[in-house]
């Protein structure tokens, strides 16, 4: 309902206070061009980019606005839709640049020195990798934010929405080596700066820069942002049988149409492989033929 009335608040701001009876095919259509100007830049600069629409949000505010004058007209509010030849263009299908397994573990094994850097830089590795979160969710998090013991952590990301994100024990257990060494004296940040003089978080550019630096030792050359440990989850999640629904929960998507459009393509071999894992005739018989024994 919040979501229903933001998308909707944006139609009365840009209409202003009239009788809905007044709003006409092209008022609608001067708001969805409204949409689209927003969304231009939304390819540029992270600052080009602040304050713009993705292609996703504005198909979805366009399929609000649709909805909310069909229940006008189906009450009979309205004699005649003006948003009914309105179409809620889908947004182009793009590439989603997910880390490869190898190049993971390839930057993970640049870690196993031991020293209070690696120790820091392995546990938030594993973190992107384990999590699905955000570079400002894992860079926000404070020391409390973190129950090792149940593997779970609060952070904090877009638009200041906190949200719960999970963690094996692996990743718990590189969170407590981080820990036992990280200064007493750098305030309630998870991941500190080790510099002496400087007390405040890891910035999401400090942790993108990090990522570059140990690709370049590792040898990596494909996707290595924090967004490509994003996208990499989400593929391993859906590829291992999890579901849209839950990967939308688990990656903090408002709208699981937003998941659907990134995630829902796979590559031809990522199909063999779901086919050869999923199947009902792979699951009582294997994917070599063998009939699976029962007790």
């Amino acid at each position: 309902m919040q979501g229903y009335r933001e998308k909707l608040g944006y139609l009365l701001d840009f209409l202003g206070d009239v009788p809905v009876q007044s709003i006409t095919a092209d008022d609608v259509r001067r708001f969805v061009v409204s949409l689209m100007d927003r969304r231009t830049l939304f390819e540029g600069t992270p600052k080009e980019r602040k304050g713009q629409l993705s292609p996703y949000t504005v198909q979805s505010y366009v399929r609000h606005v649709k909805r909310l004058f069909s229940w006008l007209t189906e009450e009979g509010h309205l004699d005649t839709n003006p948003a009914d030849r309105i179409k809620a263009h889908k947004p182009r299908q793009r590439e989603v640049k997910a880390i490869s397994r190898d190049d993971f573990v390839a930057l993970l094994a640049t870690t196993e020195g031991g020293s209070a850097i690696d120790r820091r830089d392995r546990a938030m590795i594993l973190l992107l990798a384990d999590s699905g979160a955000r570079a400002g969710g894992v860079c926000g998090l404070r020391v409390q934010d973190v129950d090792l013991d149940n593997g779970v952590a609060k952070v904090i990301e877009k638009g200041g929405r906190s949200r719960y994100v999970y963690l094996t024990e692996v990743t718990a257990q590189a969170i407590r080596d981080w820990l036992d060494v990280r200064p007493s004296d750098k305030g309630d940040w998870l991941f500190t700066s080790l510099r002496h003089y400087d007390n405040d978080a890891v910035s999401p550019n400090g942790l993108r820069q990090m990522l570059k630096r140990r690709a370049k030792r590792a040898g990596v050359s494909g996707p290595c942002n924090p967004h490509a440990f994003r996208h990499g989850f989400a593929i391993a999640y859906l590829m291992s049988g999890g579901d849209l629904a839950s990967l939308a929960d688990l990656l903090g998507h408002s709208n699981i149409m937003v998941t659907r459009e990134y995630y829902s393509v796979f590559t031809r071999e990522q199909l063999r492989q779901k086919h050869a894992r999923h199947s009902p005739v792979a699951q009582e018989f294997g994917s070599d033929g063998d009939e699976k024994q029962t007790d």
